[in-house]
């Protein structure tokens, strides 16, 4: 029996990193390790074969993509351990060859392909939280990054329509095409330590990790092992309020803007009757979700760093 499932996407970065794929499993078939390979063929594929892995005993998942895939993937090893106390039997590793990469960047591991698979193959581990999603439009499913809810998402959905563009230029444009095209602030109500909140809502950011989008320090505090989530909440403001914003969130410098509010808490209700966009690590939840939860699930999940 293979100790390793490697589950690979091939359209990780828009189909554009097949040469970073190709010499990474060709580095892993010289590395001692003993592993087999799976495919990825559409949107969710990856849960199912991560969690037939680890159903099957495998030790070790990697997933070899981007976020996306790495959502995915962790989902399955979670799914696996439903019902077990601690961690999940199942580590998670990651080969990081997507446009973003912002789970991997979070954790340090923002090396080249050498580094993450002398990583793989030293097997050092880090037990690390999980957010668990319940939403009005979907089955509850796990992040292991940033949940958004609001403008982010709409920039998320707009990023996922280009096909020619690679890595941050796909968030850089995207942003700025959202700008023009949609800026709302529905009247959202947020619960969280007991309190409610109503405002309109530009943005909702549920952090376990720093950054989003391939560049944006939206939390520049938040750690994946801490048992709480970073909260980056933007209230209503004008565009051009929101694009002076812009080079503060690449440096995490906005978090003292008078529109921005910093919360720490393990768990969270948004809930707007008009709806907003959301998605959680850069997977798009639905574009008109009315309520959402997310709840910290402490040390739930082992990953090789």
């Amino acid at each position: 029996m293979d100790a390793i499932t490697v589950i690979v996407n091939p359209y990780a970065n828009r189909g554009d990193s097949h040469h970073r794929i190709d010499a990474g499993l060709q580095a892993l078939a010289t590395s001692g390790l003993q592993f087999s390979i799976e495919l990825t063929e559409y949107r969710g594929h990856a849960i199912k074969l991560a969690e037939a892995a680890a159903r099957a005993g495998h030790t070790m998942v990697v997933a070899a993509g981007g976020d996306g895939t790495v959502h995915e993937v962790a989902n399955g090893i979670l799914r696996a351990a439903e019902g077990q106390e601690g961690p999940a039997p199942t580590t998670l590793g990651v080969l990081p060859v997507g446009s973003g990469n912002d789970f991997s960047w979070g954790l340090g591991l923002h090396g080249d392909l050498d580094e993450a698979l002398e990583r793989l193959r030293k097997g050092r581990t880090r037990v690390i939280d999980v957010g668990y999603l319940e939403s009005d439009v979907e089955p509850p499913r796990y992040f292991l990054n940033i949940l958004g809810g609001g403008f982010d998402s709409r920039v998320n959905i707009e990023a996922h329509k280009m096909k020619r563009l690679r890595g941050f230029s796909i968030y850089a444009v995207a942003l700025f095409k959202t700008l023009a095209i949609y800026y709302r602030s529905p009247v959202t109500t947020l619960r969280y330590d007991g309190k409610e909140y109503t405002f309109p809502m530009l943005m909702t950011l549920i952090a376990n990790g720093p950054r989003l989008g391939g560049g944006f320090i939206a939390a520049p505090d938040a750690m994946h092992d801490d048992g709480l989530f970073d909260l980056c909440i933007v209230h209503k403001t004008g565009r051009l309020d929101m694009l002076g914003m812009v080079p503060k969130f690449m440096a995490g410098k906005h978090t003292s803007h008078p529109k921005v509010t910093m919360v720490r808490t393990a768990a969270l209700e948004i809930e707007s009757p008009e709806g907003f966009p959301s998605q959680a690590d850069g997977e798009e939840i639905g574009s008109e979700v009315r309520r959402l939860k997310a709840t910290i699930v402490p040390q739930r999940l082992r990953v090789v760093v």
